[in-house]
């Protein structure tokens, strides 16, 4: 939306002399004719405000705006659009009229009445990026005509009441005053509001199990112990958390200048950059980026909202950052969603057509590799290495690692998956593929499907920046000192590491690819809780099938000879199984029984004639 604000900013100084010329032209929707009347005869008794149109819901206002304009009214001249969304009862179309308007007139400002206040309607609106909010009959008409003229000229016109009050709503954390934010910071506050969530989430189902299950009374007591403990932690947490925005070090300014958009310093009330997408997103026909709200902020943070957590390798196949330390290579991770965030961000400016991002597509994940490199690295880090009968010389370590940029190409960049539908979803609201199954920007599915090709993206870069390193400086001593893990400091531990990697990739190629090319599916490895798991998305690959050769082709004639031979095979040996044991548990069991019960028979006889004779003995 960034681009938005700076088209509207821009319009409204070049034609700054011009509106003082002539009056500021404003529309109004409201389903209350008689409020709209009082409106528009309060506004017309003003000199320089002029109400060229009028509709009488909010939904008629996208029609006239359709309709040929005539001399009296053009969509693209007006300066504001008054909308009352009071008697509209499904929030998301009155955010999806606003994300609707800001798409296709960037350049209209939005002002926003309302007789009921709604906090979870009131965010969304304003991360849409409408200009201005006020209840009804909350001020006198003088000050409402004041709003309406600063909300014309692009200023953000909200009481900073409703600010204070829809802030303790956001699950965004609170940012900190500092001028520049750490990364670690950041994993803080994100953090401690991801832990809020987790005990909301378990207050809910152990509220639900003892409404759904019958419990004992021992388990209904463990049960209230663990509540009153949740809420304990939870009071103690949203207390930390009010004294950190309460403080006057943490308030934030009054005015703020509109700040280049960056996913590592998120406050949605000095910010209209920052977008909740809606369940239904208008998708462009034409080449140009759609003006969109930007869903990329959403998916940053949900990816850091995974960073505190575990990231251990849970996948059955061994990578490149596993043998980095656990703090490289969290900051691994965030400097390479830092520079995608870059890379999406200069799409967008330089205004590129979808057709071209898949042409843009290497150049684009090879930029990407390129400056993740320099930035984990150091762009001008030089390490010591013994030159033959000269001693020691100091070399340029990034330079030397981006030499192996064919082989890093060949094997990793351009096995990322799905990398263009990616970047349609987040620069043009395309739909993602998800089951076969187009999903809209903004639903549950596709931000699901976003977040884990994001997530295998930036693993698989990752993996892209350390595999150089492996292969140039594997057992230097101050590489090792420096990146690696302790548990592989050992050359023999290294080389062990290393030839693992080597066989995973000799598998997947021969054996692993063409089996997901056969079964149409591409496997993702993603962030979790638990540590980085691997996951299986569908994908048509039809024209990779055909283009396999040698022992890649033979694979998939085996899986399909598999899958011929497999049912006729589990039902004939499942067939003659069950009369095996028919045999053993039926005929030989019986036999072997009925022998065992005569040798018993025959003990026992035995036995109970030696006892008798004894008696009889001992009787004489």
């Amino acid at each position: 939306m960034s681009s938005d604000v700076s088209a509207r900013t821009i319009s409204k100084g070049m034609t700054e002399q011009a509106t003082q010329a002539q009056p500021l032209q404003f529309m109004l929707a409201d389903t209350d004719p008689i409020f709209r009347a009082g409106l528009k005869a309060c506004l017309e008794a003003i000199p320089d405000i002029q109400v060229v149109a009028e509709a009488d819901n909010p939904a008629q206002v996208l029609q006239l705006f359709a309709a040929q304009p005539d001399a009296s009214f053009d969509p693209q001249s007006l300066d504001l659009l008054i909308v009352d969304v009071s008697r509209v009862a499904d929030t998301e179309a009155n955010t999806l009229l606003c994300q609707q308007l800001k798409g296709r007139y960037p350049t209209l400002a939005l002002f926003v009445l309302s007789a009921t206040v709604d906090p979870d309607q009131l965010t969304k609106l304003w991360q849409v990026g409408v200009e201005g909010f006020c209840p009804k009959g909350s001020v006198d008409t003088a000050t409402l005509v004041q709003q309406f003229q600063r909300a014309s000229q692009g200023q953000r016109v909200w009481d900073a009441a409703y600010k204070a009050q829809l802030q303790t709503t956001q699950s965004i954390a609170t940012p900190v005053t500092t001028q520049e934010v750490t990364a670690f910071t950041l994993l803080r506050q994100v953090f401690m509001q991801t832990g809020l969530k987790q005990i909301e989430q378990t207050l809910e189902r152990l509220q639900a199990q003892q409404q759904g299950v019958a419990l004992t009374q021992w388990q209904r007591a463990v049960n209230d112990g663990r509540k009153r403990e949740l809420q304990t932690v939870q009071w103690l947490v949203a207390r930390y958390l009010e004294r950190q925005s309460d403080s006057p070090e943490a308030a934030p300014p009054a005015e703020v200048e509109e700040p280049a958009f960056s996913w590592a310093n998120v406050d949605p009330w000095d910010t209209d950059e920052v977008a909740v997408p809606s369940r239904i997103t208008e998708i462009s026909e034409d080449s140009a980026l759609a003006a969109q709200p930007d869903i990329t902020p959403v998916l940053m943070d949900a990816l850091l909202a995974k960073l505190p957590t575990s990231l251990a390798n849970r996948t059955p196949d061994p990578l490149e950052i596993d043998i980095l330390k656990a703090q490289k290579r969290q900051e691994l991770f965030l400097i390479v969603l830092k520079r995608f965030e870059a890379v999406v961000e200069e799409l967008r400016f330089s205004q590129v057509t979808r057709s071209q991002l898949a042409a843009k597509r290497a150049t684009l994940l090879q930029d990407l590799w390129l400056a993740s490199t320099a930035d984990f690295f150091g762009k001008y880090l030089t390490l010591p290495l013994s030159a033959s009968g000269q001693g020691l010389e100091e070399i340029e370590m990034v330079s030397v690692l981006q030499q192996d940029q064919a082989i890093v190409e060949a094997e990793i960049l351009h096995k990322i998956p799905l990398v263009t539908e990616l970047l349609e979803h987040l620069l043009f609201q395309a739909p993602l593929r998800v089951d076969n199954t187009l999903s809209a920007v903004g639903s549950p599915e596709a931000t699901l499907q976003a977040e884990a090709l994001l997530s295998n993206l930036v693993v698989s870069v990752a993996n892209a920046v350390i595999q150089p390193l492996l292969n140039r400086f594997a057992t230097h001593e101050v590489v090792k000192q420096s990146f690696y893990d302790r548990t592989l400091i050992s050359t023999r531990d290294i080389e062990r590491f290393r030839n693992a990697l080597s066989n995973h990739y000799r598998i997947r190629r021969l054996f692993k690819e063409p089996k997901n090319i056969f079964e149409s599916q591409f496997g993702l490895i993603v962030f979790s809780e638990a540590g980085l798991q691997k996951i299986a998305v569908y994908a048509s690959r039809d024209q990779e099938l055909k283009t396999l050769q040698g022992i890649r082709f033979f694979v998939t004639l085996a899986l399909e000879a598999r899958d011929a031979i497999a049912p006729p095979l589990q039902t004939t040996f499942t067939f003659l199984g069950r009369g095996v044991v028919y045999i053993l548990t039926q005929v030989i069991g019986r036999g072997l029984g009925l022998i065992g019960r005569g040798i018993l028979q025959g003990v026992g006889g035995t036995w109970q004639d030696i006892f008798v004779s004894r008696k009889s003995h001992q009787e004489k």
